[in-house]
């Protein structure tokens, strides 16, 4: 691969670089005191219950038609006040409800006096399936007109356990040095990823089509990188229905999450059609490059906004990236046999 040393070089740098800014610039500021308290309501029913722990909350539900919710008023602000919302949080068999707001939900919700304000940002996070503890936070402006504020921690018309601690709500304003390294760090990564697919462009000059599929594969997975964390979800949420509505088997047989199966076979893919076009390379050489794609899409999620860079995922990345690799490498080493016995 042309460029190859370059590319190992400049992911090293860019990698080093990306990890100490991050640690170095908090993105918010907090400038006024913590509004979260430990006065919640809620109501349980027999297929229902919510638990008040030390620092979080518990909820259950094991019937859709009632789901399990608890809430809080917390004190007014100003308007245009912006909130962060900050929880750990962690839930267990979450079977979501047809529309795709029915999931185990973080919510800030915001009420004018006479209805609440669901056109307004809302959900802090929403998940479904099993997820294990990670943190998750979320800003919100306080719109012109709010007389009331409610946090709101649910399962609605879902049914399966959701768990919450270290939740934080309070005032904060977005450190303007983040922001100007935010830009300059995926500026970086932008010029980085140029560079890597014009390096493709001079691989197997002759094979037209393999170059576009390539490229393609490598344009699929930048784009599903850099969506912000509510693009991303919106798109996720809108595929599942669409096949939830076409096939309810399909649902049952694969519970997997749409974006993982998003990571596994566009890499799959990208390894695959790298293979065939440094069939004359070392195996090594075409497993790094799928190794610095794989690490390079991760860490640059540290600064998109509503993403979180995840080691399982730069291990299903490259997982998908080696087995195309793999097979299509013993394709073409049996049909080389198959011609020999011939």
């Amino acid at each position: 691969m042309p460029l190859f040393k370059t590319n190992c070089f400049l992911f090293i740098l860019l990698a080093i670089a990306t990890l100490i800014t991050h640690a170095r610039f908090e993105q918010y500021v907090q400038i006024g005191p913590e509004l979260q308290t430990a006065n919640w309501k809620f109501r349980t029913t027999e297929s229902s219950r919510v638990e008040v722990t030390e620092n979080g909350l518990s909820l259950f539900s094991s019937d859709a038609k009632t789901g399990a919710s608890a809430l809080q008023q917390l004190p007014m602000v100003k308007p245009g006040t912006v909130l962060l919302v900050s929880a750990d949080m962690r839930c267990t068999n979450v079977m979501a409800g047809i529309p795709p707001w029915n999931s185990a939900r973080l919510l800030l919700a915001q009420n004018d006096g006479k209805k609440d304000r669901w056109d307004l940002p809302h959900a802090a996070i929403a998940l479904t399936g099993t997820h294990d503890w990670k943190n998750y936070r979320k800003v919100f402006t306080i719109a012109p007109g709010i007389q009331n504020i409610w946090l709101t921690a649910q399962l609605s018309q879902s049914t399966g356990s959701l768990q919450i601690k270290n939740m934080r709500v309070y005032p904060v304003y977005e450190n303007p040095d983040y922001k100007w390294v935010r830009d300059i760090i995926l500026l970086a990564w932008g010029g980085y990823f140029l560079l890597f697919t014009g390096s493709f462009l001079f691989m197997d000059k002759k094979n037209i089509l393999a170059r576009f599929l390539l490229v393609s594969a490598f344009t699929a997975i930048i784009a599903g990188t850099t969506l912000p964390g509510d693009m991303k979800n919106q798109v996720s949420n809108e595929v599942k229905i669409q096949i939830d509505a076409e096939s309810e088997s399909f649902k049952t047989v694969i519970p997997w999450d749409l974006s993982k199966v998003w990571h596994l076979g566009f890499f799959f893919l990208f390894g695959l059609i790298l293979s065939v076009m440094m069939k004359k390379e070392l195996i090594l050489q075409t497993i790094t490059i799928i190794l610095l794609l794989a690490g390079g899409t991760e860490i640059a999620q540290l600064f998109i906004e509503g993403r979180t860079p995840l080691v399982s995922d730069f291990f299903i990345d490259a997982a998908g990236g080696v087995t195309g690799m793999i097979l299509i490498r013993a394709f073409v080493s049996n049909q080389h046999e198959n011609k020999a016995a011939a």
